[in-house]
Parts: C-alpha cells; structure tokens; sequence
C-alpha cells in the first residue's frame, strides 16, 4: 500500500513539472527546479517497484522482508512476541528471538498479535 501511494505520489510529482515547464518558460534556475523535480517523481515511481518490504506469515515461519533481504523466523527462533511499546502507543508488533535480539515485524499491527501468538504456540 505504501508502495502505490509512492506511486502515486511520484507520477503527480512529474505531471506536476511537465505541467510547470508548458505553463511557464523558466530561466535556467528554474529549469534545473523544474529537472530536478521531475527526476524526484521519477526516482518515486521507481522506487516504489523496488521495494518490497514487509511480513508474511507461513504455517512454518514468519517471513520478513526488507528490500532484497529475506528473512525466515520459525517457531523454535523465536521466544516471544509482543507490542513495540506499552499500552495505547503500540504500533507494531516485534519478535524478541533466542539470541535476545529483537525485530520489528514490518506492517504488523498489534491488534495481529493474539493471532500470531496462537501460531507461535501451534494453538
């Protein structure tokens, strides 16, 4: 969803300077403004086709994904999950794994984390 309002926001960005440069007839400032915008709008499209990040959970793992990295959590790498802050200012969900290091799960909500609890514990 981030990724095609990326898109989206990128696309508007080059209309936007082809829209500048048939309106106006810049100076050279404004001609490298109006580039370098148009190069911006670009770079967000483009941008937004590569990028792929987030979680999938898989009956046997939790999948992360973060750009071209791939990372598979299973049950047993795992020892908790829970809330990336107390109470009502939690806004993701993270995995605490047997190595005590701790990871976010990408565009997990908290209201997630009962269900992936009950998968954790093959409930």
């Amino acid at each position: 969803m981030v990724a095609d309002l990326r898109a989206a926001l990128g696309v508007a960005v080059v209309l936007s300077a082809v829209l500048a440069l048939a309106l106006t007839s810049p100076g050279p400032v404004g001609l490298t403004v109006v580039v370098v915008w148009a190069a911006y709008g670009v770079f967000l499209v483009w941008a937004s086709r590569h990028e792929h990040s987030g979680t999938r959970l898989e009956e046997d793992a939790i999948v992360l994904t973060e750009g071209r990295k791939v990372r598979r959590l299973t049950r047993s790498d795992i020892l908790d999950l829970r809330p990336d802050a107390p109470g009502e200012r939690a806004w993701r969900v993270q995995a605490l794994l047997a190595d005590g290091s701790l990871v976010t799960l990408l565009g997990v909500p908290p209201s997630e984390l009962e269900r992936l609890r009950r998968w954790h514990t093959g409930v």
